[in-house]
């Protein structure tokens, strides 16, 4: 990526790594590749730029061309841009199953739209918009170009860079995972990795519904993946599925993955898109299964801020029977239980400021104030300060303080009497330990004394016998 960009093409690549989780039972770990920090956020505008340049130099796109797509949305973003930049037209052919976000976003960059659905009508039409989309094509003769997303090897080979990234930033990669839909990122980024000698192993993730890996075939709301009942699995899934070992192939529930994309959220600030909430959800619930100190890489394909009024919005989700406030307190449960060491909690940190402003500054130490005038004055600049000593004084966690503090008066009691029992409970488990000890220490020197007076016994009855003989 060039230092100053002239074109919003040369910012694509070059996405962040963060590290989500770690093992501490196998110590892996478990990374997220951020492509929602390329433009239009999302991993897609990569092959969309492959296959437009791929299309170019087998003469298939003219100068002045037209660009006719179906797209669910993150296609149709890469295509509005990369068409926008090198004069062509560009056509998408969506339903109203796509996010409004994406449909408007792809508008204000100069696309049109096409519909096969009315609107209200908010099903998944995947067939009918490659159908719609190729005749488009066909009906306007040479000037036009039907890319074909899920037929189009350029689509794959569009991941090669994504893969050369991913090897620069890490030594390894032990094992791969994304979700399926045209294929193009997991099998694409695979090849690329082999290509350079890296050969992780695939975990490929795709709706419950989704077809590619067997049925039964339903409807499903996560976007962009999967391929749904009637539509046919791109060349991508049909060439490398064999790549992926049969325990690898990982359906999620529409459930689960937004589930987990709105615990990123909420627990860490992260937004992402539901598909990848997918892919996370498939990772985070195995990565204790994994080979010891694995290297796992999750490939997030697209950012959060497209389904704030849908995978974000309760209502939408509630309408959908798809809210499940259980499963999204769950998975970050699971996410506090893999908290990278590096990474400090924010009770913790909570916490740690408080007890910043409540220790001694540079007044106090200046002005000498010790004791009682020391307590008043930290009692003063920090309401909490005595409270903080205290819980400290107990051995009370860090986390659980910052939850006291931030939970209130009536908190303080309820954690205080949660910690009292904790001590006690830990009291009567050292008591009983220390019982059982003594137990085993009584009973050793009984079976000593035991052993002892067998031995003594026929000693002293054959000297009385010698004793009798003599006489």
């Amino acid at each position: 990526m060039p230092v100053i960009a002239r074109r919003v093409s040369e910012l694509i690549g070059q996405t962040p790594l963060f590290e989500l989780a770690v093992s501490a039972a196998t110590g892996s770990r478990l990374f997220l590749k951020l492509e929602t920090m390329n433009p239009t956020g999302a991993a897609k505008i990569r092959m969309a730029r492959s296959m437009v340049l791929d299309a170019e130099r087998r003469g298939l796109l003219r100068p002045g061309g037209h660009i006719i797509e179906s797209t669910s949305g993150n296609t149709g973003l890469g295509l509005a841009v990369v068409a926008r930049e090198r004069g062509y037209r560009f056509t998408a052919v969506v339903d109203h199953h796509a996010c409004t976000a994406k449909l408007n976003a792809m508008r204000a960059m100069g696309a049109e739209l096409e519909f096969v659905s009315d609107e209200g009508d908010d099903g998944l039409s995947t067939s009918a918009r490659e159908e719609r989309a190729a005749e488009l094509a066909q009906r306007e003769g040479p000037g036009a170009y039907f890319p074909a997303q899920h037929d189009n090897l350029a689509n794959g080979v569009g991941y090669f860079g994504l893969a050369e990234e991913l090897l620069t930033d890490l030594a390894k990669i032990d094992i791969l995972v994304g979700a399926v839909g045209t294929g193009g990122s997991l099998f694409g980024t695979a090849e690329g990795l082999r290509a350079q000698g890296s050969v992780p192993r695939l975990v490929g993730v795709e709706p419950e519904g989704s077809i590619a890996f067997g049925g039964p075939a339903h409807d499903y709301w996560q976007s962009g993946t999967g391929t749904p009942e009637g539509a046919v699995p791109g060349v991508h899934v049909d060439r490398d599925l064999r790549l992926i070992d049969e325990r690898d192939r990982i359906k999620v529930s529409d459930v689960d993955a937004f589930a987990t994309t709105r615990a990123l959220a909420a627990r860490l600030g992260l937004m992402i898109g539901g598909s990848s909430g997918s892919s996370v959800f498939a990772a985070l619930t195995r990565l204790d299964e994994f080979p010891d100190h694995s290297v796992v890489v999750a490939i997030i394909n697209d950012d959060g801020e497209k389904y704030l009024d849908t995978v974000f919005d309760d209502e939408w989700m509630s309408d959908r029977d798809l809210l499940d406030r259980e499963r999204e307190a769950a998975v970050i449960a699971l996410l506090a239980h893999h908290r990278p060491p590096q990474r400090p909690d924010p009770g913790e940190i909570e916490v740690l400021r408080h007890l910043h402003y409540a220790l001694p500054d540079t007044f106090a130490i200046e002005n000498g104030l010790t004791g009682a005038t020391l307590e008043d004055y930290a009692d003063e600049q920090v309401p909490q300060a005595k409270l903080i000593h205290l819980l400290h004084l107990v051995d009370m966690p860090l986390h659980e303080i910052g939850e006291v503090l931030a939970g209130g008066e009536d908190h303080v009691y309820l954690a205080l009497e949660k910690h009292r029992q904790r001590l006690a409970d830990q009291a009567t488990l050292v008591a009983q330990a220390l019982a059982s000890m003594r137990a085993q220490e009584r009973d050793l020197r009984a079976r000593e004394q035991e052993r002892t007076h067998t031995i003594l016994v026929p000693d002293a009855m054959a000297a009385e016998m010698d004793g009798v003989a003599a006489k």
